[in-house]
This record gives structure tokens, sequence and C-alpha cells, in this order.
């Protein structure tokens, strides 16, 4: 089957090592959580996501607006952000033949509004930092882009981080158990 919305080349590659990171489908992380909520209070956005990209989905490590957990990949604006490095960004989702037609679009939440950085870790287009609004909106300034950017970065980080001491505490425990 073929599906409806496109792929990076290395989709499959990207997939498998969104795996290896072992976050998906994980406890909420506070530290994510508050650069959600400094999104939506900078931007003045009414939803703000970190957007996992698996392979027929997208989750949600972190949310602040919408009360969903995770979507379908074939209607996730977030799919198109992991197709490039540079901010993807929908100021009128009505307006565009890529989404006018989108249940995220035409139903609730009627998103008229998306803006995403990708969220790049090691090389990898994991999944994208999210600002969403339901009305249409001016496209965001350079100095936005730029501060976007930075709080992706910092999720970045974080991810990294968390994956990090995973690794140390079972790295740990397995030393305890050969001593």
């Amino acid at each position: 089957m073929t599906s409806m919305f496109p792929r990076p080349d290395d989709d499959e590659k990207r997939v498998s090592f969104l795996a290896d990171l072992a976050i998906l489908d994980t406890a909420p992380d506070e530290n994510l959580d508050r650069v959600v909520a400094l999104c939506r209070g900078i931007f003045d956005v009414p939803v703000a996501l970190v957007s996992l990209v698996a392979e027929e989905r997208q989750w949600f490590k972190s949310i602040e607006g919408l009360d969903v957990c995770e979507t379908s990949r074939d209607v996730a604006f977030c799919n198109y952000t992991i197709l490039a490095d540079e901010i993807f960004e929908v100021v009128d989702a009505v307006a565009d033949p890529r989404f006018a037609g989108n249940p995220l679009v035409t139903d609730e939440p009627h998103i008229r509004y998306y803006a995403g950085a990708p969220l790049v870790y090691d090389g990898v287009r994991i999944g994208s930092l999210c600002l969403i609004d339901f009305v249409a909106r001016d496209p965001l300034t350079s100095r936005q882009r730029e501060i976007l950017h930075e709080l992706a970065a910092l999720v970045i980080r974080e991810i990294r981080v968390q994956r990090l001491l995973r690794v140390a505490v079972a790295s740990l425990a397995d030393s305890a158990r050969d001593h």
C-alpha cells in the first residue's frame, strides 16, 4: 500500500534510529513540558507540542492545548517538517491544497496555522517542535524562526541527556549484577 504522505528518502533508517532512542511511548518529561509551555507563551499560540514521527503515527512526547497523545501519520503536519532542516510553516491550512481536506483542518481541532521546527538528533530528523493555532496567522519573523530553532535545540539536548542517563543507569545496573 502506498502512503498518502511524503516520506524522506531515508525514512526506514530514520524510523529505526527513532526506535533505537527508546523514547516513544515513554512518560512525560517536565523539561520538555517547560519548553512547550514557553512556546505557547512566546508565540501566543493555543497549542504547542513535541512530536516524534514514527512509521505510521506521530506521537506527542509533550503537548499543551490539545487532549490527544498521537495521530495517524497520514494527517500529520509534522510529517512535512521532517522532510527538511528548515522550519515548515502553513499560515492558512484551509487555503493550502496539501491540507485543505485534512481532517485535522476540516474537523476538530480545526487547525488553521502550523509551524514546526525539525528535531534533528545526530543528523536524523526524528520529529518536530510545533506551534498550532485555530486561526490563520502571519508568517513567523526571522527572529521568531531563530527562537523556534533554539527551542528545538533545547528539546534535542533534553532528549540526548535523558538517553545518556538511561544508558548510564543500565550500565550501572549491569555492573552491579556482575559484582
